[in-house]
């Protein structure tokens, strides 16, 4: 120290450190008395940027937590209603069990479960109206998503379901569904024509199985009826995909007649062809020749010309050469008789006695307008069944039109005149077989006949050999599953032994004894969505939607729009307002109105309304009442499933997310602005000893200049 007094360094700096002291001492004290040590801006900038960034974020993330809590209450609030519509639901599945046991109830008791159906319904229509939160209906539809779609593309849709939608800055959503490959069933065909033999077959699809027993002569239709009968039980129904084409016979039966007379008395004969007509080319003809010497009888046929050398001696005809002689040598004669029927005497002329004399080749003629086409007329009949057989003949005098059946074979027996000649017109046969009376009744079962092309029926039909039909082709039936999907399919077990059925069923051109559907490829707002069955569903986080094509539209490229205009519930559960940070559910309506499917309304169960235990009888089975009970718990529970599965993986993991991530920023933003209050003590400490040595020293320092008068004292 000096001994200068005008400046006082010493002092100066003492009284800078005690400064210095006390700030310190003044910035302590105020961080242990707020807590925090960001108090101004100067305490630490960058850190206070960090600090209010935090805090910011804190504040978010505690709202959200309080919006998912309340979104879960607003949830479970619809759950619970929920629940209870499944119970109702539930009970009005017993009382309909419980009534259709009519063999087993009164009328009385069966109106006492109507009435508790109807209590049911309303009960569940009240639950719909009811459901509130804070005021807000849950379940009466006010909740769903409001959808506009064209009435062309509404036709194309059975079912629209918006479960989520975010809209995000857009005012509308478009829902742009397009199919890629269509739905199947699971089908099979079988081509084997009606059965021959006994058959034992078990069908089994989605809902089961049921083993039918079919006769030897069951047709295509007995067996599509059949299945169908049990498709409620198997899921599997038929139907006759293919119509069998039966096979046909024309007969065009010659009919065609020439009467040859020897020029004497009783001396004619009546040639009546049995050939088909048009076998050739030519015409049948016959001639009778004398030799001119002598010579025994002989016939001869060459083609279609028959010609006869009569008995002769030195040239003249022997007495043996009569009418009938000649005509039963003819008949007698198998290749004459094939080409002719000949008859004589009585009914031709005279007894027939007369000698024939020479006569020069003469044609037969006529034998118009008595064809006939013959179809099978069993049913479904195809190639697979016996070919029916069809024979005209011509026996006796004076008999009348009938028939003979013998499996499938059928004889005509054509009327005959007093000569044996077959007297029965195309028309008088057609109209026998269509009346079918007396005989012709089992010919009815067999065949159908009518004129062929270009014939009136009024010619007279001949005695023919057997001829059968031909052409058939055999029906298909397909046994199809009742609904589209990979689920679903058709299994066929052919438990005779032997039996040629499972030899026929076919999956497309390959032998198969099983085949199962598939579901629809569609794509929605260009991205694959899953299929079930005809129902394509995409999930994102913008969209969560549900499109089902209707079974006509069920085909590649089928395109179909639904715009989302508004509604639905908007929950803000994460930190950020944007799409990120929200869910967007839709809720639909659940009351009687609204639930059920394919099979009728919720609302129909009730009295009057169509489809009442009361209503239950041949044309509303029980069945359908649970048929439409099922689809409506199915809507129930999948929408309990759905808001079930948005509060536990989604608002609940939200939550907890949101709790871990409060707890780390939380200790965040305080490692950078809470007071730590052990470090904090132990500067203020320091700065009360600073200050008291502060004050100490800055005394001393003061009292360094009174030294200097004991200089001038001296």
């Amino acid at each position: 120290m000096g001994t200068r007094i005008a400046t006082n360094v010493d002092s100066l700096r003492g009284l800078r450190t005690l400064n210095k002291a006390q700030d310190l001492q003044s910035q302590t004290l105020q961080r242990l008395s707020t807590g925090t040590t960001l108090n101004t801006g100067k305490d630490n900038p960058s850190g206070l940027i960090a600090s209010e960034t935090l805090r910011s974020q804190v504040t978010a993330i505690e709202q959200s937590i309080k919006n998912s809590s309340r979104a879960n209450n607003v949830i479970g609030t619809a759950d619970a209603a929920l629940g209870e519509v499944g119970n109702l639901l539930d009970q009005i599945r017993g009382l309909v069990q419980e009534g259709v046991n009519k063999g087993a109830l009164s009328q009385g008791e069966i109106q006492a479960n109507q009435s508790q159906i109807d209590a049911a319904l309303n009960a569940i229509n009240k639950i719909s109206s009811n459901t509130s939160f804070a005021g807000d209906k849950l379940l009466d539809g006010s909740k769903s998503f409001t959808t506009t779609i064209t009435n062309a593309d509404r036709a194309k849709l059975s079912d629209v379901q918006i479960n989520e939608a975010l809209f995000g800055s857009a005012s509308s959503i478009t829902v742009d569904a397009t199919v890629v490959t269509a739905a199947s069933k699971g089908s099979l065909t079988y081509n084997g024509g009606n059965l021959s033999s006994a058959t034992t077959v078990e069908f089994t699809g989605s809902k089961g199985s049921q083993v039918l027993f079919f006769g030897a002569s069951s047709s295509l239709t007995n067996v599509r009826d059949a299945v169908n009968a049990v498709t409620d039980v198997t899921g599997v129904s038929a139907s006759i995909s293919t119509a069998a084409v039966a096979g046909t016979l024309t007969r065009t039966a010659g009919g065609e007649t020439v009467t040859i007379n020897g020029g004497g008395a009783n001396d004619a004969i009546k040639f009546v062809a049995k050939r088909e007509e048009n076998d050739s080319g030519n015409a049948v003809s016959v001639s009778f020749v004398n030799s001119g010497a002598t010579n025994a009888r002989s016939i001869s046929v060459t083609g279609n010309a028959i010609v006869v050398t009569l008995a002769s001696t030195g040239g003249t005809v022997n007495a043996t050469e009569t009418a009938n002689a000649i005509a039963t040598a003819l008949n007698a004669n198998a290749s004459a008789n094939a080409l002719v029927q000949s008859y004589s005497g009585a009914g031709v002329e005279g007894d027939g006695t007369g000698v024939l004399a020479a006569a020069a080749a003469t044609n037969l003629t006529g034998g118009t307008n008595n064809n006939l086409v013959f179809t099978d007329a069993r049913e479904n009949a195809g190639a697979s069944d016996t070919a029916i057989s069809i024979t005209y003949a011509a026996s006796g005098a004076s008999t009348a039109l009938s028939a003979t059946v013998n499996g499938s074979n059928i004889t005509f027996n054509l009327a005959t005149d007093a000569a044996g000649v077959a007297t029965t017109t195309a028309a008088q046969l057609t109209a026998a077989i269509t009346g079918g009376a007396g005989t012709f009744a089992a010919v009815k079962q067999l065949v159908s006949a009518a004129n062929a092309s270009g014939n009136d029926g009024s010619g007279v039909l001949a005695a023919t050999a057997a001829a059968s039909t031909s052409g058939g082709v055999n029906g298909t039936i397909t046994f199809s599953s009742s609904s589209f999907g990979k689920s679903e399919f058709v299994d066929i077990n052919v438990l005779t032994s032997g039996s040629s059925f499972a030899n026929n069923v076919y999956d497309g051109s390959t032998l198969a004894l099983r085949k199962a559907g598939t579901d629809i490829v569609a794509r929605v707002n260009g991205q694959t969505a899953v299929g079930k069955g005809l129902k394509a569903t995409v999930a994102n986080q913008l969209l969560n939607a549900s499109i089902t094509f209707t079974e006509g539209n069920n085909v590649a490229l089928t395109n179909a729009k639904v715009t989302i205009t508004g509604g639905g519930s908007l929950f803000q559960i994460g930190q950020d307002v944007s799409t990120g940070g929200q869910v967007g559910v839709g809720i639909e309506g659940i009351n009687t109105a609204r639930l059920g499917g394919l099979q009728g309304k919720l609302f129909e169960l009730g009295s009057g309304g169509g489809k009442s235990l009361l209503d239950v009888g041949s044309g509303v089975t029980g069945d359908k009442l649970v048929s439409i009970i099922t689809d409506a718990r199915d809507r129930v529970n999948n929408l309990r499933s759905r808001l079930g599965s948005l509060q536990k993986n989604v608002i609940e993991t939200n939550i907890s997310s949101l709790g871990v991530a409060l707890e780390k920023i939380s200790d965040a933003k305080s490692s950078i602005a809470d007071t730590d209050y052990a470090s904090e003590t132990a500067t203020l400490t320091k700065a009360q000893i600073l200050n008291q040595a502060g004050i100490s020293a800055l005394q001393i320092a003061n009292s360094g200049p009174q030294a200097v008068l004991s200089l001038l004292r001296g």
